[in-house]
């Protein structure tokens, strides 16, 4: 991303025309950058409540203080009865930037002696799915589309949720790949495919369960591979035996017809590309039904070409030593929190874990009163007069930086590029650059990192 300056203020913000990636355009979030920058509802102070809580009452104070009234309500508490783990951070992915967002602030908790978070609210079923499956939350490389024969966009609104990833689904078509939209909607995304494929909501892993049993019966699927690279394929085979194409019509709400020429479709492609979005995991089941789909490309030998695969993420194509980042060495063992079960952690006496109650919650890159799970339960909680107070009303509540005015690094969610921002000047204008630094792509995958998973249990109807 390229970010015009003039005598100091943002006016202008683009993509990069030389980025392989998103090719000089911009998501519809991202190109309203500088209106938010300099939108008034912008916080550009800190702020402590001056009224009751939910009154909506503040007022600004100095950052000194604001740091130094921080520091001795958290004080207070570490060193009071209930301990530093009544000390809650609460964080997500307000900005992905692994110093900004998940380095210094885990350092900080750790040393400290809070309570863990475990983040899991956007896509962690999945992850774990993809984990016991393939190993790792890999996924094909999208700028290997091109080279598909068949491109399954699985529950997800491409056009609208990730539109640098639809120029490389034009070009497979452009060269003969056929694109299907597997989706209960029918979105913009799959009026502009050849087929619709209209399934029934959290059915996605019986699916998946259908086309193998079809894979299996027809003979589609490739033995070279599945001896050589995976493990547990005959069992697997052995499960799909009971989900003919008519129980899976029964569980899906699709024909039967449908099931069968998708699966022998998806079998006689060379190098289909499966792309899964977030939303069919946030189903019961979900994670199976990730894990049940990514056995697919395993079963037909797909991970053998490039343009051939699943992806759901691509967030641990790249490594990093995690561990020297947020330095968990640096404090005591600590319960952990799951960031999904905040409602029960802020209004249970044990926080629903066991230990003290939660009675500071520092909240950062997020909105837990908009995004928290159980949202009655999560207000009753940041209402009580326990949770965030000692002496003073509240602590205060501080603004942050947009990322473009911070140093750092991230991973990307669906391409084989990690970020770095850098600066460059351009005569009277300068210019910083959100740029991808693509650290190592390969024509295909090695087969070696893939595998079927040892055993595949069912889908939850």
């Amino acid at each position: 991303m390229l970010v015009t300056v003039e005598n100091g203020r943002a006016t202008r913000v683009a993509g990069d025309p030389e980025h392989p990636f998103t090719q000089g355009f911009l998501c519809a979030k991202v190109n309203r950058y500088v209106e938010r920058t300099y939108h008034e509802g912008r916080l550009t102070s800190p702020l402590r409540r001056v009224g009751p809580k939910g009154s909506g009452r503040f007022a600004p104070i100095s950052w000194d203080s604001a740091l130094t009234e921080i520091a001795e309500v958290l004080g207070g508490i570490a060193a009071s009865s209930d301990g530093p783990q009544s000390i809650l951070p609460y964080s997500y992915a307000g900005t992905m930037g692994l110093l900004q967002g998940s380095s210094m602030d885990r350092r900080f908790f750790h040393q400290l002696g809070a309570s863990r978070l475990d983040r899991t609210i956007c896509s962690m079923a999945g992850t774990v799915g993809m984990r016991m499956t393939v190993g790792a939350n890999v996924g094909a490389d999208a700028e290997g589309i091109p080279e598909s024969d068949l491109v399954l966009l699985w529950g997800t609104n491409t056009l609208t949720a990730n539109p640098h990833l639809w120029p490389f689904v034009l070009r497979a078509r452009e060269r003969g790949a056929r694109i299907v939209c597997i989706d209960p909607i029918r979105t913009r995304t799959a009026a502009q495919c050849d087929d619709w494929i209209p399934i029934r909501p959290g059915t996605d892993g019986a699916l998946a369960l259908g086309m193998m049993h079809v894979l299996f019966a027809r003979g589609l699927e490739d033995r070279d591979y599945l001896e050589r690279y995976t493990l547990g394929h005959e069992a697997l085979r052995e499960r799909t035996a009971e989900w003919t194409p008519a129980k899976t019509a029964t569980v899906t709400g699709l024909s039967e017809a449908t099931i069968v020429e998708l699966s022998e479709q998806y079998g006689g492609a060379k190098a289909a590309f499966i792309r899964v979005n977030y939303g069919l995991q946030r189903h019961a089941g979900g994670g199976m039904a990730v894990r049940n789909i990514a056995c697919l490309p395993a079963i037909t030998g797909h991970w053998r070409r490039a343009g051939g695969g699943v992806q759901l993420s691509t967030s641990a194509n790249f490594t990093f030593n995690r561990a020297v980042l947020e330095r968990p060495d640096l404090g005591p063992a600590a319960r952990t929190i799951n960031m999904i079960r905040l409602g029960e952690a802020l209004t249970e006496p044990d926080a629903g874990v066991g230990g003290p109650p939660v009675r500071a919650l520092v909240v950062y890159n997020s909105n837990p009163a908009a995004v928290a799970p159980d949202r009655n339960a999560v207000l009753r909680g940041f209402a009580s007069p326990s949770c965030s107070s000692t002496s003073r009303p509240t602590p205060p509540t501080g603004p942050t930086s947009c990322f473009r005015r911070r140093r750092s690094s991230s991973t990307g969610t669906c391409t084989s590029h990690t970020g770095i921002t850098t600066r460059r000047s351009t005569g009277r204008r300068s210019r910083h650059s959100v740029r991808r630094c693509r650290t190592r792509r390969s024509s295909a995958v090695s087969p070696r990192a893939w595998g079927c998973a040892s055993r595949t249990s069912g889908t939850t109807t």
